[in-house]
């Protein structure tokens, strides 16, 4: 057997997509690196330091555009290169994404939903919403958004979301005929249903969504210890679910589908729900103490014990001995532990950026060609071409990682808020849906074959422009509303 052979199918074993990608990728990857840190010139802005997390940088991005290692070895493979580099030269500065409040509030919620998951308990939610709908494509769909966001809130990883409602999308498609009126509403379900309202509905809280954690600690960090709380993200946020109807109303007009009848019914709904009988006691337990720590979340200002530790303590309650009877083994391997390793390596990556000031230089490098235009103007421009550079980058996180530290830097060069400039620019990284494979969720939704490439373009790239828009001319005015006015810069 030749080592080609060998190495292609290993790669196929090992659930690549394309190995040849994955290959070329990973040692392409070395050469960006080794060019960067050899022959980007140093300069009184631009460090030895800041040269080698730029190079670290720069070998993240052609590893998460090639996918050639897992995400959470690349999360790793960032601490590890930060130290050896001498970009952060002390261990416990280079692997400093591991010791942040938000990466335990982040994993506290992961082991949450891993206890949903082994005891059933999010497919119940999201089955008793949808199984009260119309039986029509219109109404499943908005009840699918509605599932989506109230299980945001308990299922904090909106690939675990996605991978909740693909089956669930699945059997109602599976009721649809070969019409043409059926397929238009079999493509709705699977890019909304599934992908679109997954990313959509996670913006909203905070812990929800990787890429919040990402922005939320990007400016407490610029700006200061406590700039962006729990309750400050919901509270500057909540306006967003008015995206939600926008998205209802564009897919459904824009595939002619919301009238669309499924035979029989929702009787398979039923029947999946009915399937899964009374809600047990682990399901009690556990749902009453998620819905505990909301609560605590949300209230963080009074009692000041910190979201972070309020998780921990009550992701330990609910496995108390004797409380349920969970088997750990079977929550440890729900436990999306990949995503949490690179969410790690991602915030050391922005810390690395904000310590050797690269930030602060790639930032003066977009402004001098920025032109001056106006906040309005320049805003959109930043919001254009942000989505233009991250094409390609699967992982919203990954893409947020690279663009977090350069956006916040950019404000105060720009003359503009940097909470209001920072918060409209990445947080339409969670509205990536010019192509299919821009976030995992969407690719998800791809993979079910109900609709073309092409096809999600002409729903998906619309739709972000317009959101674009809504964040520039709704959320930043109600922003302002907050206190964070983007025509006055923060000093």
């Amino acid at each position: 057997m030749s080592l080609v052979k060998r190495v292609l199918d290993n790669g196929r074993e090992a659930g690549l997509r394309n190995t040849k990608a994955a290959v070329f990728g990973f040692l392409f990857s070395w050469v960006v690196f080794f060019s960067v840190l050899n022959l980007v010139p140093v300069s009184e802005a631009l460090t030895p330091e800041g040269r080698a997390a730029l190079a670290v940088m720069a070998w993240a991005m052609v590893i998460w555009v090639s996918e050639a290692l897992p995400m959470g070895i690349s999360g790793l493979g960032i601490c590890v290169l930060l130290m050896l580099t001498g970009a952060l030269p002390k261990v416990p500065d280079a692997f400093s994404g591991f010791t942040t409040s938000v990466t335990f509030l982040v994993l506290g919620c992961f082991i949450l939903a891993a206890l949903m998951q082994v005891t059933g308990l999010d497919r119940r939610i999201a089955l008793g919403i949808v199984s009260r709908v119309k039986p029509r494509v219109g109404s499943v769909l908005g009840g699918l958004m509605g599932a989506h966001f109230v299980t945001a809130i308990l299922v904090p990883a909106t690939n675990a979301r996605g991978a909740v409602f693909l089956p669930i999308v699945t059997s109602i498609i599976r009721l649809l005929g070969d019409s043409p009126d059926a397929k238009r509403g079999r493509k709705a379900l699977a890019m909304a249903g599934i992908g679109m309202a997954a990313l959509a509905a996670g913006i909203i809280t905070m812990h929800s969504h990787m890429s919040n954690v990402i922005i939320a600690q990007a400016l407490n960090e610029a700006v200061g210890p406590g700039t962006m709380t729990w309750g400050k993200w919901l509270w500057m946020h909540w306006p967003l679910l008015g995206i939600f109807p926008v998205m209802w109303l564009w897919v459904t007009w824009a595939l002619k589908c919301a009238k669309v009848e499924i035979p029989g019914g929702m009787d398979e709904i039923r029947k999946q729900k009915d399937a899964l009988g009374t809600m047990s006691w682990n399901e009690w337990v556990v749902l009453i103490c998620t819905s505990i720590a909301v609560f605590l979340w949300a209230t963080d200002s009074w009692h000041k014990l910190g979201i972070h530790t309020v998780t921990l303590l009550v992701v330990m309650a609910i496995l108390i001995p004797g409380v349920v009877s969970i088997n750990w083994k079977r929550v440890q391997q729900n436990v999306i532990w990949g995503t949490w390793l690179l969410l790690c390596g991602s915030l050391s990556l922005v810390t690395a950026f904000a310590k050797t000031g690269v930030d602060k230089w790639l930032a003066s490098q977009l402004v001098a060609i920025t032109p001056a235009w106006g906040w309005v103007a320049v805003t959109l421009l930043i919001c254009v071409v942000v989505q233009i550079i991250r094409l390609g980058i699967i992982s919203n996180v990954a893409a947020v990682t690279l663009m977090a530290p350069v956006v916040v830097a950019m404000a105060p060069l720009l003359d503009l808020n940097t909470v209001a400039f920072s918060l409209v620019v990445l947080n339409i990284d969670s509205y990536a849906f010019i192509l299919p494979i821009s976030v995992t969720a969407c690719l998800i939704a791809y993979g079910t074959e109900e609709f073309t490439f092409t096809e999600f373009m002409k729903i998906g790239a619309p739709f972000t422009f317009f959101v674009i828009l809504y964040m520039v001319f709704v959320m930043v005015p109600w922003w302002a509303v907050c206190g964070y006015p983007i025509w006055e810069p923060i000093n």
